[in-house]
Formats: structure tokens, C-alpha cells, sequence
């Protein structure tokens, strides 16, 4: 059987460095960790965080704010794709009751971002960008693994120590006894500041080993993040004002194909693309329109392996 490009990239990835990074060292020192090894098994739960009524709360007033920073766009096919799309990877998760919602940002920055309740954010940039719905389902998988693993309420509670305004006094009696303009001025805050999306290393390290997971009992091809976390290194190489500021903060899209490739070969199995879908008649012409190609009709969403 032929390979797919994402597949052979997985076997390039894995003979061009990570079989080397894991042998023991000279000396007899132990093979390297997986870098996912910690977040193995892990709990997600809303302790020591808000609660996730008051996260729920918050999140509605954070997208007030994100729809004055941003420009939200009103195309009915693309955002009932986007909407899908996220629904179908956010039910595999390991937080599939909160009221997800996805919304698509009309910026050509190749960016995705999440706040908090299940809010989701993805730019025109990253859907032109992409080639496959497997790719896209992987950065999307991604934003949801922040959701589930609580870093945006993780960064409140931080944003909290560190004093971001009068508004991030009193987290709780903003929310739950405060005034709407105390809330409001939270939100603002928030936003302004970048507190919400600016994760640590290690929260995104988690973000792609939960979307890597997504993608998986979504029934994707796994591989394709491999490809994904590709064309995100050529952009970063030859094209780096293409990449949104949340985008370029993350670990390097060389050191994340390799942490991916490995959980694949480690714990999916090399056949993690098999007869899984890589992408859809429906995503061609969603990213059509995109690109500002003809629409014509919507295609029956046919899966290709």
C-alpha cells in the first residue's frame, strides 16, 4: 500500500533524530523520557479553580471582549464546518458536557487561540494554511486540550498573584458578588494583557499530547500533526510574519513533530493513519471559500485515507 506524505514524514521524523535522542547515552545513563510521560493518567477537574459555573460566566464576558479585538466572520457554511468540527473532536475529549463553541476570526495570521468554558478561536490564516481536515482537526484538538487541561484557569488564578488591575482583586466576588462592570473589567483585563492565552511550555507540550488524543478517538489520522507541526516549521522558516504572536510562542514545530511522532510510535502504532480520515470533500471547499475561490454547492463530505 502507498504511504501517505504524513505518514512518510512520521518515519523521516523518527529516523532523523528521535530512535537517536532515545538511545542511552555514553556512560550508561537511561534513555530519554517521553516528554508526554507526566501528563499520563492525569485528572482534569475544576479544583482550586473557579468553579465551572463562574468559569462559564467569565468565558461569556472574555468573548465580549475578544469580539472587540477581533472581527468574527459571518459566513454561515464556514462557521457550521468549524462548528462540527469542533463538536465532533471536543465529545472525545475528557470534557465533553461544557457548551462548546468555535468561531472563526478573519485574520491571514496562521493562528488558533482558546479562552476559558469551552471557547474556541481559529483564523482564516490557519484554515488556508492547512491542506488536510486532519491537520486542522490537530490544531483545533490542540486549543480544546488547553480547555480541558484548565490552563486558562490556571493563568486567571496566576494573573490573580500577580495583580493585573483592581478587577483580578477578587476573582470570586467579581464573579459571583461583584458588579457586571467589575466582571466586564476583568474580562478586559484579561484580554488585554494576554494572560489568557500566554501559556508555559509545558501547558503546551499537554495541549498537543490531549489534541493528539482528540484526533485520535475522533477517528483522524493521527500522522497528520506531524504535517501540520511541518508546515508550521516552513512557515517559521520562510514565511515567520505569517505566524500569529500566540502561534509563535509555542515549543518549536521541530521539537513538537518529534514529541509527536514518538507517542505515535510508542502508543498509537505506526498504522495510526490506516483507513482514518485525513481529510473531506467538505473541507476543500470550506478552505475554497477561504481563499476566495468559487463556492458552488457544499459537496457531500466524503472521508479520503
Amino acid at each position: 500500500m502507498r504511504r501517505s506524505f504524513s505518514q512518510q514524514l512520521l518515519t523521516m521524523v523518527l529516523m532523523s533524530g528521535l530512535l537517536i535522542a532515545c538511545l542511552p547515552p555514553t556512560g550508561g545513563a537511561t534513555a530519554v523520557q517521553n516528554p508526554y510521560d507526566k501528563f499520563r493518567n492525569r485528572e482534569y477537574t475544576n479544583a482550586g479553580y473557579l468553579s465551572e459555573e463562574d468559569e462559564l460566566k467569565l468565558a461569556e464576558e472574555v468573548h465580549s471582549q475578544v469580539t472587540k479585538e477581533f472581527k468574527l466572520i459571518q459566513n454561515q457554511p464556514v462557521n457550521a464546518y468549524i462548528t462540527n468540527l469542533g463538536n465532533r473532536l471536543a465529545r472525545k475529549s475528557e470534557r465533553p458536557n461544557i457548551p462548546w463553541r468555535f468561531y472563526v476570526v478573519n485574520d491571514k495570521s496562521v493562528n488558533a487561540f482558546a479562552t476559558l468554558g469551552g471557547r474556541v478561536y481559529i483564523h482564516t490564516g490557519l484554515i488556508a494554511a492547512t491542506s488536510t481536515e486532519a491537520q486542522l482537526a490537530s490544531v483545533m484538538g490542540h486549543e480544546i486540550g488547553h480547555i480541558v487541561g484548565r490552563h486558562g484557569l490556571e493563568n486567571v488564578k496566576r494573573s490573580q498573584k500577580l495583580g493585573i488591575g483592581a478587577a483580578a482583586a477578587s476573582i470570586l466576588g467579581a464573579i459571583i458578588g461583584g458588579t457586571a462592570g467589575s466582571i466586564i473589567d476583568l474580562a478586559g483585563n484579561l484580554i488585554a494583557g494576554g494572560f489568557l492565552m500566554k501559556h508555559s511550555r509545558d501547558a503546551e507540550r499537554e495541549a498537543d499530547f490531549l489534541g493528539l488524543y482528540n484526533l485520535d478517538h475522533a477517528s483522524y489520522n493521527t500522522t497528520e500533526m506531524i504535517a501540520m507541526f511541518e508546515i508550521l516549521n516552513s512557515l517559521s522558516r520562510n514565511q515567520p510574519s505569517s505566524i500569529g504572536s500566540i502561534m509563535a510562542s509555542h515549543p518549536a514545530p521541530a521539537e513538537r513533530a518529534q514529541n509527536t511522532a514518538r507517542e505515535i510510535e510508542e502508543h498509537l502504532g505506526l498504522g495510526a493513519g490506516g483507513r482514518r480520515v485525513t481529510t473531506t470533500g467538505e473541507f476543500d471547499q470550506i478552505r475554497g471559500q477561504i481563499l476566495g475561490g468559487p463556492t458552488g454547492k457544499t459537496r457531500r463530505a466524503r472521508p479520503r485515507y
